[in-house]
C-alpha cells in the first residue's frame, strides 16, 4: 500500500504546480500513475480509479500524440479539475486506509487445556 500513497503523493505534487490545469492533470496521470492498474487499488478504489482511466484514454491519438494527452485536450476546463479532484480524493482514501491498523487476527490456541493458574481448586 506504501508504494499506491507515494505515486498518489507525487501525482498530487504535480496538479498543484505551475501551469494550465489540463497541462498539469497530464503530467500527474502519465507520470505516476498510468501504468496501474485497477487490480493494485482497494476494492472501493478500484471503481473511482476505472473511471479517471477511461476519462483520460477515450480520445485516439493522432501522430506522435499519447491517448491521455489528446483526451486531455479535448476536455473543458471543468472536466479537467473534476479528474484532478478525483486524483486527490483516491490520494485521501488511500492515506486513511493506510494509517488504519489492521484488523485483529484470531489465534488458535495450540493448548486445549486451560492455564493452571485458570484451573480452580477444589
Amino acid at each position: 500500500m506504501a508504494h499506491l500513497v507515494e505515486r498518489f503523493e507525487a501525482a498530487v505534487h504535480a496538479l498543484i504546480g505551475d501551469g494550465p490545469v489540463k497541462q498539469r492533470l497530464v503530467q500527474a496521470y502519465s507520470g505516476h500513475l498510468e501504468d496501474l492498474r485497477g487490480l493494485e487499488l482497494p476494492v472501493n478504489a478500484n471503481g473511482a480509479f476505472a473511471e479517471l482511466h477511461a476519462a483520460l484514454h477515450r480520445v485516439a491519438p493522432i501522430g506522435k500524440e499519447t491517448p491521455v494527452k489528446a483526451s486531455v485536450q479535448k476536455m473543458s476546463a471543468s472536466e479537467a479539475v473534476w479528474h484532478a479532484e478525483t486524483i486527490v480524493r483516491l490520494y485521501a482514501e488511500l492515506l486513511s486506509q493506510a494509517r488504519r491498523p489492521e484488523p485483529l487476527k484470531v489465534v488458535e490456541a495450540l493448548e486445549r487445556t486451560p492455564p493452571r493458574f485458570l484451573v480452580r481448586k477444589g
